[in-house]
């Protein structure tokens, strides 16, 4: 099956760049080189197709890693196509990040051959235990791309472009490294010098292996919008056994909602639920997913591109600070924890059922809801470009066959929003209490983030 699925997507590559020449605006030449937003976001698109087929069968991306890679792999994009995006400012003016490459001077710059480099050698690095397939599509996709966009072009200035997206790419790269917290936690997701606190109604490791947490420290990693303090997340409701309590019925929801199991809930909880390595990619991935789909849609030029993709990526990664810097303040249990104590010994969250093996829990503590966080992320962000009251059908889980991936229409990006926050829910894996603090997280973050100007 995955030799098929690169298979099917190495097709696509030649199907794509078959059809370029067509996609792009203005044809650059040697005479003149257009502004960004002169070129087509094929290019964008096409890479972040390939972050997907790779990030889909990497445990270690799930998912706070691969909220931060696309960030940087962004950062980078953006700020390579710079000097061709008119009024736009630098990243380091707006980020406070150390100086980056200076503007080619004299040079004529091919932008989206100077993309391609960026791309390459970001995605490169951030996929740092790669196979053999996965590294090969990463460069068959480059020299297709070289190929295609150096039609017409000198090879000096080919030469330049390559350049110039590595140059950029590279310093971010360095940036990137700085972060200490990240960088170690990236390669030990689950360290064993963290010992979980032991008492009632905290986290305790869930099926299927009983394993260690996963990123406890991540909390500390960098952030780009939102400062420490507006990050936490109030205390949730206090721990109790009372079937009045606000935090029994919490839970007991959720037993309800599993044990009835409505068709469209299911439907709903696997359509969202991006949980399982090898399957599907991740919650932050999901909205690349459905980015890819609106720009191509609404036909947004290389430019509109970028900047969007670039507030996704810190907003992305923000939220994944947020959500887990919360997680484990508070340490608050899961579903499977609580309910089988307290309400049904046999209960099993729905998660997994595509794999045959129902009864998944994440490996790390509930509140807030990471899912319903990087909802709160497309809400705003996507309601910042497009609007809010945006009709949109979502096609990611098209033509499954390992669950119903039927796609589903959404009438505004608060819709959509809150059906990925509370599809944890119905999926059995976060009560109420967390999607809906999640969700208010997710906002305020990309809010902060929408907010950053980086235009003149």
């Amino acid at each position: 099956m995955q030799r098929r699925l690169h298979y099917i997507l190495l097709i696509s590559i030649s199907i794509f760049l078959a059809s370029c020449n067509s996609d792009i605006i203005d044809k650059p030449n040697n005479d003149e080189v257009p502004a960004t937003k002169a070129y087509s976001n094929r290019s964008v698109i096409q890479w972040n197709l390939i972050y997907l087929d790779i990030e889909k069968d990497h445990p270690s991306f799930r998912p706070a890693t691969t909220a931060r890679a696309l960030a940087y792999i962004h950062m980078a994009a953006y700020q390579t196509a710079l000097p061709g995006m008119d009024g736009y400012k630098s990243i380091s003016d707006v980020l406070n990040i150390p100086t980056l490459p200076k503007t080619p001077q004299n040079k004529k710059i091919n932008y989206e051959i100077a993309l391609n480099a960026a791309f390459r050698t970001t995605l490169k690095h951030f996929f740092f235990a790669m196979n053999q397939t996965q590294l090969k599509l990463i460069e068959l996709n480059y020299d297709k791309l070289n190929y295609e966009y150096g039609v017409d072009w000198k090879q000096e200035d080919i030469e330049n472009s390559i350049e110039w997206g590595e140059q950029v790419a590279d310093a971010v790269i360095q940036f990137a490294i700085t972060d200490g917290t990240a960088e170690q936690q990236i390669r030990d997701i689950r360290p064993a010098s963290y010992r979980p606190p032991v008492g009632d109604g905290l986290w305790e490791p869930t099926a299927p292996d009983f394993g260690r947490a996963i990123y406890p420290f991540w909390g500390s990693a960098r952030r780009f919008a939102i400062s420490e303090g507006e990050m936490k997340s109030p205390a949730p409701p206090q721990f109790s056994t009372d079937v009045n309590s606000e935090y029994y019925k919490n839970f007991k929801e959720v037993y309800d909602r599993v044990k009835a199991r409505p068709y469209v809930e299911q439907w709903i909880a696997e359509f969202w639920s991006d949980d399982i390595t090898g399957l599907t990619f991740s919650p932050p991935a999901r909205t690349f997913a459905i980015a890819n789909q609106l720009v191509e849609k609404e036909k947004y030029d290389l430019e509109k591109t970028l900047h969007l993709y670039l507030k996704l990526g810190l907003a992305s990664n923000d939220a994944a600070v947020s959500a887990w810097y919360n997680k484990y303040i508070y340490n608050v249990e899961r579903p499977t924890n609580y309910i089988t104590k307290y309400i049904d010994p046999s209960f099993k969250p729905t998660l997994g059922r595509a794999i045959n093996n129902e009864g998944l829990s994440p490996a790390f503590p509930g509140y807030p809801s990471g899912h319903s966080t990087f909802g709160g992320v497309q809400e705003i962000i996507l309601a910042g470009f497009f609007g809010e009251n945006y009709t949109f059908t979502d096609r990611c889980h098209e033509n499954r066959n390992e669950f119903f991936g039927a796609p589903r229409t959404y009438f505004s990006f608060r819709e959509l929003a809150e059906e990925n926050a509370y599809s944890r829910i119905y999926i059995g894996v976060h009560p109420r209490m967390d999607c809906e603090e999640g969700l208010r997280l997710g906002r305020l973050v990309a809010q902060k983030v929408l907010d950053l100007n980086f235009r003149n």
